[in-house]
């Protein structure tokens, strides 16, 4: 039991691990994406986010209801990266 227990702990805090690296490669991403869209300049940064909702609304059509709160997601958290963007 000692044993079982000592294993699901470990596979646990492994885990968490895994998702601290993942969440922060993305908040790396983000910040990179962030940066590389400010170096651009205000007409190619509009291009390039007018490109982005181009593909999300191309993904909203194609209906696919297994997908709708992913590109939902996908939305919220493209639009929160280039809302900061544009306030620069």
């Amino acid at each position: 039991m000692n044993s079982l227990l000592s294993q699901l702990l470990i596979n646990l805090a492994q885990k968490e691990a895994a998702e601290k690296e993942l969440l922060a490669t993305v908040e790396s991403l983000e910040i990179l994406v962030a940066a590389i869209l400010t170096s651009l300049g205000e007409e190619k940064t509009d291009e390039v986010i007018s490109t982005i909702n181009r593909a999300l609304d191309e993904m909203r059509a194609r209906k696919d209801e297994t997908r709708v709160s992913d590109i939902d997601l996908l939305s919220a958290n493209i639009e929160r990266i280039t809302a900061v963007v544009r306030r620069r």
